[in-house]
């Protein structure tokens, strides 16, 4: 079974800004008949046509759509929604929202898989009875390409007690050059995606591509800076995975940044990690800013990172086995004046339906400088929701919730597991920047321990270090790095076994 996001959704409030839209194929709001179109000018529709089994329910006191009413099914071993429309070989995003509150009055949160398209299986374990907050739930996220005109999202019951149920699914189409890694037999699952500097979370129409993004600031941290862009705008075009501007015209800075706490099984599991920089001043001739990059102790391309003013970075790291323990370490040049920056994250497992199947099918079953004295810790705080957090297969919200990097267990878990499962941000000194193990979600100031946020904001990974050898989908050597950049390439010889300083 691949590994799957929670993430604890914080819905954001977006304001009305004029954007050339991707296609949203189609928001299905289930348990629910007609349409409507929400705030962000989004047209949900009701789930019936794509599915004939399971009973609607409206969850009491609710009212915010689509979170107030839901699907759930108490009898058969799969149950499928059918016939959802996508195009035929584009890569696609798929979103399955999960909000329980203890709608069966059972409190006991259940869980299950979900297959999507017969193959890509992610596993969903709902873990808190109340969240008390329209707001906050959990999913599980997922990029393939299709093979098909049309998709299937199942649920599987993987226990006799638990009746798998489901809230709304969201598609929508990516641009073909995006995530330009993917193979046509292969899946991202969503663990974690942030955005280093924001305040709130991003979402659709901010980025029209429908992708969730965690907010991390400096809030809880005295050597973190939040840095914004001074320029009147910055072109995306030169990248393949199309970043929003939003999220790139904010950074987390820091004298050396460690980012870590990465919620994968302590066994590894090969991953997808896209990095992106963009300056966010106008440097002079007497400030420079460069930065190498190590993923544990091997360095990440011959040549530094150097982000250029007004323009998008990025690097992509796939087929490289990473665990819980691993760490991605930033470390300055010699000659950088000015310490490292990130602007936006995202981490995705890989699974191969060659050689995971998926388990379900189509079919509905009715039953800074190197001499800094700078130190501390810039962590999120451990969240569980929001975004892309511990948990691969749900995501929670929390309000007021700040957010580490986390590396999320399964999308549909919740939105609040990503506490479990949180990418944290160390500042160090320059010559202490190897890495070493971090094991708490916080920021704190020092070295020592500290409250903080976890990387996802609301959101809950399911698929995160409870399941650490799901269907894990083939294990490559940590030296097959492979970036893909307009501005910076890392080929597969760049790497270098030398460890940070």
């Amino acid at each position: 079974m691949m590994a799957s996001l929670l993430y604890l959704f914080t819905l954001l409030s977006l304001s009305s800004v004029i954007f050339t839209l991707a296609e949203n194929i189609i928001s299905i709001d289930c348990g629910t008949t007609g349409s409507y179109v929400d705030s962000n000018n989004v047209t949900w529709v009701g789930d019936k046509g794509f599915v004939t089994t399971g009973e609607p329910m409206k969850i009491p006191d609710m009212v915010k759509k689509p979170t107030n009413t839901l699907r759930y099914f108490p009898t058969g071993q799969t149950n499928c929604y059918t016939n959802i429309q996508v195009t035929k070989d584009q890569k696609t995003l798929v979103r399955t929202k999960f909000y329980y509150e203890n709608y069966d009055g059972k409190f006991s949160p259940p869980s299950f898989d979900v297959v999507y398209d017969g193959k890509h299986r992610d596993s969903v374990e709902i873990t808190e009875s109340l969240l008390n907050d329209e707001e906050n739930f959990y999913f599980s996220e997922v990029i393939f390409a299709p093979a098909n005109e049309t998709i299937s999202v199942c649920l599987l019951r993987t226990s006799p007690s638990d009746n798998p149920f489901i809230s709304s699914i969201e598609v929508y189409s990516l641009d073909a050059g995006m995530y330009a890694d993917l193979g046509p037999n292969e899946v991202f699952v969503l663990r974690q995606r942030v955005a280093y500097g924001a305040k709130e979370m991003i979402s659709y129409p901010l980025d029209p591509y429908g992708r969730l993004w965690l907010p991390l600031g400096s809030e809880t941290s005295l050597t973190v800076t939040d840095l914004t862009t001074s320029a009147p705008s910055i072109d995306i075009t030169g990248v393949s995975n199309k970043p929003p501007e939003i999220v790139m015209s904010k950074a987390l800075s820091g004298e050396s940044l460690t980012l870590s706490r990465l919620a994968l099984p302590l066994t590894g599991l090969p991953v997808y990690l896209a990095l992106y920089f963009s300056e966010p001043q106008s440097l002079t001739r007497t400030q420079t800013r460069s930065f190498n990059i190590f993923l544990d102790n091997t360095q990440v391309g011959s040549r530094p990172i150097v982000p250029v003013f007004g323009k998008v970075t990025q690097v992509v790291l796939r087929d490289v086995e990473a665990t819980s323990a691993s760490q991605i370490v930033f470390q300055s040049t010699t000659d950088s004046v000015l310490p490292p920056i990130i602007n936006g994250l995202e981490l995705y497992s890989i699974s191969d339906s060659r050689q995971d199947g998926g388990g379900g099918g189509g079919d509905q079953s009715g039953g800074g400088k190197d001499d800094s004295g700078g130190s501390g810790e810039a962590k999120p705080r451990a969240n569980n929701a929001a975004g892309g957090g511990a948990k691969t297969n749900g995501r929670k919200k929390k309000k007021n919730n700040k957010l580490p990097l986390i590396l999320g267990v399964t999308f549909a878990s919740a939105f609040a597991a990503i506490s479990s499962a949180i990418a944290a941000i160390f500042l160090r000194k320059r010559q202490h920047a190897k890495p070493q193990p971090n094991t708490l979600p916080t920021t704190s100031t020092g070295h020592g321990t500290g409250t903080g946020i976890s990387p996802l904001v609301g959101q809950h990974m399911a698929s995160d270090a409870s399941h650490p050898t799901h269907d894990e989908p083939g294990v490559y050597d940590i030296d097959e790095l492979i970036g893909v950049n307009d501005s910076y390439v890392v080929h597969q010889d760049d790497h270098h076994q030398h460890g940070p300083a």
